[in-house]
């Protein structure tokens, strides 16, 4: 399966939230658009994106801190557009990063032990989240406690900081759980967007999860590993897994994609990715014109379909 690719703001200032007309305004390469942008963004495409929440989705971001932001701006932001709107549908928000082993390490007794024991494995394969708990790994902790008992609240579950291992594993089932049809298990057990740092963004499979949301520098294997959460082969429901990148990353994908193309370097485009919604229009369009000369040549009425 290939791959939908949209860079953020690159044809117009329209999905940065600015004024379409004022291209000026658009993220320029190497500038990233605020957190605000981008959840505005997200919450404009993602029922697009998923099929109507039919799919879910992964958002992708640099490191903890981000994370963390990204989290309380989305509750904030959501929060106001219900009290605007009531029939404003919020979507389902998890987020999933590595505690701190070192602010865990004051525990006492064996299950602790065996806590801090699995989260240093576990960071020993997530560089950036190994970094990050350096700084301030008290208030990692406590924000990570915040949203697991968030989590409890919406999923009616129990988990701690000290279970980590089993809330990143109810995450993941959650996700998958999107196979279910809402009538069979209710949107409100479900997870639409899971906010992460490294984790989930290589080994992680789930059919219905279609779209990767990326605020975060991806190149190379990485960038594939974490492009390819999104297109597991289901059906033809799902054509591609869907991308919608906020970092202006084109060269990265192009090169990335070249790279592990193979003998087949030179049609890496054609193998790896859908073609805009611009070219697919003006394909249709040329399509639609050979057709009606095919026609009026063998003197057939051409009847253009309704809208």
């Amino acid at each position: 399966m290939r791959f939908h690719i949209d860079y953020f703001g690159k044809d117009s200032g329209k999905d940065s939230g600015k004024d379409s007309g004022d291209k000026s305004k658009k993220p320029k390469k190497g500038q990233t658009p605020p957190p605000e942008a981008v959840i505005k963004a997200i919450l404009e495409k993602h029922n697009k994106a998923t099929d109507s929440r039919r799919f879910n989705a992964i958002l992708a971001t640099a490191s903890i801190n981000n994370a963390i932001d990204y989290y309380k701006k989305f509750k904030t932001i959501q929060a106001a557009l219900k009290a605007e709107d009531d029939d404003f549908e919020t979507l389902n928000i998890a987020c999933v990063f590595s505690p701190p082993a070192q602010a865990l390490s004051q525990e006492k007794g064996a299950e602790s032990n065996k806590n801090v024991k699995d989260i240093k494995q576990l960071q020993d394969e997530l560089a950036q989240e190994k970094a990050d708990n350096q700084v301030e790994p008290e208030k990692k902790k406590a924000a990570l406690i915040a949203i697991i008992d968030d989590y409890n609240r919406q999923y009616r579950t129990n988990h701690s900081i000290n279970d980590f291992d089993l809330y990143y594993q109810d995450v993941q089932q959650r996700i998958k759980d999107q196979k279910y049809s809402n009538a069979d298990y209710p949107r409100c057990n479900k997870i639409d967007i899971v906010i992460v740092v490294d984790m989930l963004l290589t080994g992680f499979d789930s059919k219905f999860l279609n779209t990767l949301y990326v605020d975060k520098n991806l190149k190379y294997h990485g960038l594939i590993q974490a492009f390819s959460r999104t297109n597991r082969v289901l059906n033809d429901t799902k054509p591609w897994g869907n991308i919608l990148d906020f970092r202006g990353q084109e060269k990265e994908v192009n090169e990335a994609i070249e790279l592990f193309s193979g003998s087949a370097k030179g049609k890496a485009s054609e193998i790896w990715l859908v073609e805009p919604a611009p070219v697919m229009v003006e394909k249709y369009k040329a399509a639609v014109d050979k057709l009606q000369t095919f026609m009026a040549n063998k003197g057939l009425e051409y009847v253009r379909p309704p809208k």
